[in-house]
């Protein structure tokens, strides 16, 4: 079993990986979360995190097979919140990238459902 990471090199972790994502240094953003991944509990928040950012990296270079695969990672642990919709989002993202029209859409519409009551 891995070591599991404390909260304040998570939090490292975690902001310098999306620092790396907005930078456009992929391949830094994808090492970190990959670390965190292993790093991390099967099923916590922060596996499911870093699983989002290693499919929203998929999504960006156009590999929706290795996107959905993180995405499905990350919703395997089935409890999902609020702050998970976006996982559903990347997914529509990625279904649409393997030309899976009507689950993108079935995705997407989850997406909507789940955050019907953010907009108020």
């Amino acid at each position: 079993m891995p070591a599991v990471i404390n909260e304040d090199d998570r939090k490292t972790l975690a902001v310098l990986a999306f620092l790396f994502l907005r930078m456009g240094h992929a391949k830094e953003a994808n090492r970190i979360y990959e670390a965190i991944v292993e790093l991390s509990q099967p099923g916590s928040a922060d596996r499911r995190f870093a699983e989002a950012g290693l499919a929203a990296l998929a999504v960006e270079a156009g590999d929706g097979k290795a996107a959905l695969a993180h995405i499905n990672a990350a919703l395997a642990s089935g409890r999902l919140a609020t702050n998970d919709a976006a996982l559903h989002l990347i997914k529509a993202q990625a279904l649409w990238l393997q030309d899976r029209r009507e689950e993108a859409a079935a995705a997407r519409d989850e997406y909507l459902n789940l955050t019907a009551g953010a907009e108020s």
